[in-house]
């Protein structure tokens, strides 16, 4: 495994932005609810997730993406609105704006296009090794595997990920020191 604050000081593109997955990376997914999360009796923010965004707000854009099949971006930001996290992200995508689901390269070359950065200027964060981590990669975004549960991906000949957190308070604290690394 990478470490994350090496992995970071290495860099020798200028991050613009960070980009994170929504469902289990910013918001708790309950498998036994159904429909938009906006409408869930509970929604609930993964823990840490409030100490990151206020951190990274002023210096990165802050993206939230998503593969919601029954969210838009404004049922997304009614559900972000309910853990008061609306106001760090200067953009919401899904498919639904996007025409696009991840892991299609396309979802991801359409955000990147919107937000008007290349993809080495940005940094993908999310939980789903397949449509977080390979898609990202594939279309030339930096990678950071949020790894909560320590799983083990399959093929470990051809990681794709650069990085690699089980809490997201590691990725917290390593911003917080205010970028004792360069990232430009």
């Amino acid at each position: 495994m990478v470490n994350i604050s090496e992995y970071l000081e290495n860099l020798r593109h200028e991050i613009k932005a960070l980009l994170f997955d929504w469902g289990n990376t910013v918001m708790k997914v309950f498998p036994d609810q159904t429909g938009p999360m906006a409408l869930w009796p509970k929604v609930v923010a993964v823990e840490g997730i409030q100490e990151i965004l206020p951190l990274v707000k002023e210096r990165f854009k802050i993206v939230l993406i998503s593969n919601a099949q029954h969210s838009d971006r404004d049922l997304i930001y009614q559900a972000l609105e309910r853990v008061s996290l609306s106001q760090y992200f200067h953009e919401i995508f899904t498919p639904h704006e996007l025409n696009e689901r991840k892991p299609a390269p396309q979802f991801y070359l359409n955000i990147l296009n919107q937000i008007e950065i290349e993809p080495e200027n940005g940094i993908m964060i999310g939980d789903d090794y397949e449509n977080d981590i390979i898609a990202a990669k594939q279309v030339g975004l930096w990678t950071i595997w949020y790894n909560e549960d320590n799983k083990q991906h399959l093929d470990t000949n051809f990681p794709y990920h650069d990085a690699e957190i089980n809490k997201i308070e590691e990725l917290a604290s390593l911003i917080h020191k205010e970028m004792s690394f360069k990232l430009n």
